[in-house]
């Protein structure tokens, strides 16, 4: 695993920590933030921030849910920040 795929899944995993993500975050939210945003937008190109969550999922750090018109990620109700 690169050092950087390493970097974007502390990164993602921040970014869910945040308060602002307690209901979870929309992919586009992890890479374009609103000027109100206040956490931190994560640093990687669209295709490893996908395989960064793929791997989460697969780790059982993250979950997605596609109940809705989008998918939300969240972490994991075992995960604390």
């Amino acid at each position: 695993m690169t050092q950087d795929m390493e970097r974007i899944k502390k990164e993602i995993i921040a970014a869910l920590s945040h308060p602002e993500a307690q209901d979870g975050l929309y992919f586009r939210n992890f890479i374009a933030l609103h000027e109100e945003d206040e956490r931190q937008a994560v640093q990687g190109d669209e295709i490893d921030v996908l395989d960064a969550l793929r791997e989460l999922i697969e780790q059982g750090e993250v979950v997605m849910d596609e109940s809705g018109s989008e998918a939300v990620f969240q972490l994991s109700s075992g995960k604390s920040a």
